[in-house]
């Protein structure tokens, strides 16, 4: 943890350069060379927040599987329940519709247990807000300070706060709620779903994208509605432009972050809002 902290916090000084490249945490090519190190997971304490079940999976599912690999103890908190994630409830009403929802919600759950299974993590939770209306809920903050404080993580991640959907920027919010007034000290490791961002951090993926790929074929259910495994794996092939492959080597996969001490996120974040 100290020395991804220390890499974060000295990547756009000159006079880190040298350490950073001895140190073999700056080995980017020139697309991110100036602001991207690539970082290897270790066995730190993880806690992931996952709007909607896939989320975690599309935005760090390979990351996750090396912090399993080496010891690391993972607890994912899904924030919604995934009632509205099917076009078919639209057409439906009343006692219909709650019928659909219902069996959604159970059927996502038991595809998320799966899915986190392949993965490695060791605990699900589930705060159950309103699929769609997370940033309407009053009481997910307060539902995720108890597992902060039980977990007391060294890495949060959750979707970075520019992505588009609503869900998925309101995740910040309650992240930064749940944290304020407590003497919680993590990395807040911003994850792309549906809206790439400009990395400060990458991690190769090439030995964990197969167990990757077999977790969001557990979300069955999500596939039937688009192909994110398609576009999931895509953008992990495109963001393996900021890597240094070994000689004679092609390809390869790796997950983009955007990480700060919560302390930075929370400045980033307040700014954001105010100048939208």
């Amino acid at each position: 943890m100290k020395v991804l902290t220390k890499a974060l916090l000295k990547r756009l000084s000159r006079a880190a350069r040298p350490y950073l490249k001895s140190s073999g945490l700056l080995q980017v090519s020139g697309v991110y060379n100036h602001s991207a190190m690539v970082w290897q997971p270790g066995a730190e304490n993880v806690l992931v927040l996952a709007p909607h079940m896939d989320d975690e999976t599309i935005g760090c599912g390979g990351t996750l599987a090396l912090h399993a690999r080496r010891g690391a103890r993972i607890t994912v908190v899904f924030l919604t329940d995934g009632r509205n994630g099917s076009s078919e409830v639209n057409t439906l009403y009343g006692e219909q519709r709650e019928r659909k929802q219902q069996e959604l919600i159970e059927l996502r759950t038991i595809e998320a247990r799966a899915a986190l299974q392949r993965l490695g993590a060791h605990r699900m939770v589930c705060l159950d807000a309103e699929d769609g209306a997370l940033e309407k809920c009053d009481w997910a903050a307060e539902k995720l300070r108890d597992v902060l404080l039980k977990q007391q993580p060294d890495l949060v991640y959750l979707p970075f706060y520019l992505e588009e959907h609503p869900d998925h920027r309101a995740a910040s919010r309650v992240l930064l709620d749940a944290a304020s007034g407590t003497s919680l000290q993590f990395q807040c490791m911003g994850y792309e779903v549906w809206t790439p961002l400009f990395p400060n951090c990458l991690v190769r993926i090439d030995a964990t994208v197969e167990v990757k790929k077999q977790a969001l074929r557990e979300y069955a259910s999500q596939l039937r509605q688009c192909d994110y495994l398609h576009a999931s794996i895509g953008l992990n092939a495109h963001r393996s432009a900021g890597l240094i492959n070994p000689p004679g080597s092609s390809g390869g996969y790796a997950e983009a972050f955007h990480v700060t001490p919560l302390p930075r996120y929370r400045e980033q974040f307040t700014e954001y809002c105010t100048r939208r």
